[in-house]
């Protein structure tokens, strides 16, 4: 899960953390980024502080927003398949003998269906 977001109007989102310290302020904290911290007497306080820091980072260019590609890997999942694997090799020559099954019963379901009709026309 990434811990920063982009939304249409160009904002940004972040993930934040608060917490009551024992002290009974509270302190939110950007997930990833412990620098970006701040405590304050009540929850709104410290996140409006940790809101202006990041405010000021992505100003100053110290903290920049940018765009991971996260691929399906389950697109790519035949590369990751070792034709040399005796698992796999029986996989394989299993799926080819249950199509092979497949397409014989159904020529013989063919066979049968045109053996029961007539090729005579009827009148």
């Amino acid at each position: 899960m990434s811990s920063a977001s982009t939304t249409t109007d160009n904002t940004h989102s972040h993930w934040v953390v608060g917490r009551l310290e024992p002290s009974g302020q509270f302190t939110a904290q950007v997930v990833g980024v412990p620098q970006l911290r701040a405590t304050a007497a009540t929850r709104a306080e410290a996140i409006e502080k940790v809101r202006a820091m990041v405010s000021d980072w992505l100003a100053s260019g110290q903290l920049i927003a940018i765009e991971v590609p996260c691929p399906n890997p389950l697109l790519h999942f035949s590369a990751h398949l070792d034709a040399n694997d005796p698992l796999e090799q029986e996989f394989v020559e299993e799926l080819a003998r249950r199509r092979r099954e497949d397409l014989e019963q159904a020529m013989r379901e063919d066979a049968q269906k045109c053996s029961n009709s007539s090729s005579t026309p009827t009148t």
